[in-house]
């Protein structure tokens, strides 16, 4: 039986006459929330049939799916191409899979692909409809299209100037009708939607509503009991009310409980277990437990069941079965099998019966309900066994790939421990996962601050621990975050994970060795070191969605992605697609060299100069400079912790610095985010210099005496 993640009945039959009326998406306003019939609608009629392969094929309907909502990002009149988001795990190619069974149109998985260049469109086309124009017959008809999932694969395997050529190739395929339904992560499909010359739809799947909750779990367990059953519904929502919680904001609850993995889990749960205990364990004290806590006893229910399953293999060996296959054993076991661990200690079995043990045994584990063959069942099962293991050194080149799959291992780590160590593998794993909960009304933030490079060519003191910040800040205000200490070699900082979403200030040689070949850097990237080397065979620069249209130019933009370096750049990777000037700048010493095509983006670093109260001037300009409406609601506004990392106010001096400003009627507190205050929207500025926009220079007589009230407060 398959389950797909994204939502509806067995039945594939679409409405026409929905679809007709709903083609015309004018007067829909940003946020909304978009039916699966209606978004279906959005699409052109469809029919392309052809000679299809595993990777490019029109797909057979999922058996059983469950349609999602669309939350709106953007729609316009006629579009040339579709956009569809998604945090990590939600469902987007199960939805893809769908909408290629009812439109009866070729998806392109390019994660079984390996051929992602300037020809491979046209070269899967030809051999789709076996003729030399296929590119032509999908652009000349109004009703054909194709969808392309798992672009953020392709992106990281691929070199930057291939990737470069194949968006190029797509953009071509959408010059004059609707040809492509493109799916991936925000941070791709924003790059794409910057740089696409036509109109565009863009919609992110959303969480599944309470019906859709309900309808997720049932249809997965239909075959194990029936949910008509009284005592089943009763237990079912006791467990969803448990997993919903009281203490943190409905927003946030509804988010997490219809999440697809959490869904996944209660589904296992209730599928054979006992309806009784499990309503009676999860019904005391209902909201006031976190609900990640809540999950957390719900995969430990599982495995109490796993063991509860050898009872009579633990009498056939004559021990004690409270002594086999525990919990903590059968984790052991999975991030053995699953992520390179050692095997679990057994000594609690007698030496005598340890070899015929690990015979017999070997059968439950490798039907272990938390993995499907050699991979993880779901990811909600990754997450939870990688975070119980997160310290095992043999786990963590395995870490990052599990943070990418979801935002559950941060939230996992995020309620153990507000303050953990971590190597670099670690952190990188971290830092992944929280990209992987990105949705696109949320922000993260990942801020690392290891002391300022100097500015002249001397040595810095080079540490070999960097402490630092990562949040999640939900669109309601709701906060998740954990300090690390990052722990790495003296003097160097080594990179393993994102790009983005990322601050870093380090006095040594920061170091990126993509494994992919190609680094991609940004949206929202700064890195402030002595040296910068860049390994691989490409460096590409996304933008961001906001920035690259309608913030471009306003006065508190700022490039995507900075690299401020006091000594060097060692990179010998190609540059591809040539980034727009203000979207990437590197920041050097005057008297620094760089060659080509670096020397175009090359910026004076600012030297000290007769500025009265210049770093207070300093400060105000980067405020400007990083404040933006873009990811929440309200007036402009920055993270703290990203305010504090790029520039040089730290610590108690920064708090006294925002408590003044704030004083002063400047600012307000809106959890980690800082706003500026709608009376003072008016005096914004470009905190960089740039044509067109208003500069500190004019506004310097309003923001005088802000400027002298924070000097007063600073360390002199």
């Amino acid at each position: 039986m398959t389950v797909g993640v994204t939502g509806g009945p067995p039945s594939v039959s679409t409405d026409s006459g929905l679809q007709a009326s709903a083609r015309t998406l004018g007067g829909t306003l940003m946020n909304e929330l978009f039916s699966f019939d209606r978004f279906l609608g959005s699409l052109p009629m469809g029919g392309f049939s052809g000679h299809g392969t595993d990777a490019f094929r029109i797909r057979a309907p999922e058996s059983v799916f469950v349609r999602p909502h669309l939350q709106v990002i953007d729609t316009c009149e006629e579009p040339l191409v579709t956009l569809v988001s998604a945090r990590g795990a939600t469902g987007k190619s199960h939805l893809a899979e769908q909408v290629s069974a009812i439109k009866q149109v070729p998806l392109w998985l390019l994660d079984k692909d390996k051929a992602v260049s300037g020809d491979a469109l046209r070269a899967r086309l030809r051999d789709y409809t076996d003729t030399r124009d296929g590119f032509e017959r999908l652009t000349d008809n109004p009703d054909s299209f194709i969808l392309v999932d798992a672009l953020d694969e392709a992106r990281m395997r691929v070199s930057g100037d291939s990737w470069y050529d194949y968006v190029q190739t797509l953009f071509d395929a959408s010059q004059k009708t609707h040809s492509l339904v493109l799916l991936g992560r925000e941070r791709v499909l924003e790059d794409i939607w910057a740089n696409f010359p036509g109109k565009v739809n863009w919609f992110e799947i959303s969480h599944f509503d309470a019906e859709q909750r309900t309808n997720y779990i049932d249809l997965y367990v239909a075959q194990a009991r029936s949910p008509e059953q009284a005592s089943y519904a009763e237990t079912r929502d006791t467990v969803i009310r448990a997993l919903s919680g009281a203490m943190e904001g409905q927003q946030e609850a509804d988010s997490f409980i219809g999440y697809a993995p959490v869904l996944f889990a209660v589904a296992r749960l209730l599928e054979k277990g006992n309806l009784l205990n499990i309503r009676a364990a999860f019904e005391s004290e209902v909201g006031d437990r976190r609900r990640i806590k809540v999950l957390g006893e719900i995969i430990e229910r599982l495995l109490k069941r796993e063991q509860e399953k050898t009872g009579k293999l633990a009498e056939q060996l004559g021990v004690p079965a409270e002594d086999m296959y525990g919990p903590d054993e059968q984790i052991d076991w999975l991030a053995h099998h699953l992520m390179g661990a050692k095997k679990p200690d057994i000594t609690w079995c007698p030496p005598a019966l340890q070899s015929q043990y690990l015979r017999l045994i070997g059968e439950f584990i490798d039907d272990h309900p938390f993995r499907m063959a050699n991979r993880w069942a779901n990811p909600v099962f990754s997450a939870y066994v990688a975070a119980e293991r997160f310290d095992k050194n043999e786990v963590q080149e395995s870490l990052p790939d599990v943070g990418a799959a979801t935002g559950l291992l941060f939230e996992f780590m995020a309620a153990k421990e507000e303050h953990i160590p971590v190597d670099e593998w670690q952190f990188a794993a971290l830092h992944a996962s929280l990209m992987a909960s990105e949705r696109h009304n949320g922000v993260v933030s990942v801020s690392l601050d290891g002391g300022d490079p100097a500015t002249s060519r001397e040595e810095s003191t080079s540490p070999d621990v960097t402490s630092g910040e990562l949040t999640l800040l939900e669109s309601s205000g709701n906060r998740s975050s954990i300090t690390v200490d990052v722990f790495h070699e003296e003097g160097v900082f080594a990179l393993k994970g994102p790009l983005a979403s990322l601050s870093l200030v380090f006095p040594g040689k920061v170091a990126v060795d993509p494994s992919s070949g190609s680094a991609t850097f940004g949206p929202d990237c700064y890195i402030r070191c002595q040296d910068l080397r860049i390994s691989g065979e490409s460096v590409q620069i996304s933008l961001r969605q906001n920035v690259a249209r309608e913030e471009l130019h306003d006065v508190g933009s700022s490039p995507d992605v900075t690299f401020e370096v006091t000594g060097g750049l060692l990179c010998n990777a190609q540059l591809a697609g040539d980034p727009p000037s203000d979207s990437f700048e590197l920041v050097m010493p005057p008297d620094s060299r760089i060659g080509y095509p670096w020397f175009a983006y090359r910026k004076d670093m600012d030297l000290r100069t007769t500025e009265p109260n210049e770093r207070a001037v300093r400060f105000i300009k980067m405020m400007m400079n990083l404040m933006r409406n873009h990811g929440h609601k309200g007036t402009p506004a920055v993270f703290d912790k990203k305010l504090e990392g790029r520039q040089s106010v730290k610590g108690d001096e920064f708090r006294r610095v925002v408590n003044r400003l704030r004083t002063e009627g400047v600012v307000s507190f809106n959890g980690p985010m800082i706003h500026l205050t709608h009376s003072w929207t008016t005096h914004r500025f470009s905190g960089k210099e740039r044509a067109g926009v208003q500069t500190f220079d004019d506004k310097r007589e309003v923001w005088k005496p802000v400027i002298e009230a924070i000097a007063e407060v600073m360390d002199t």
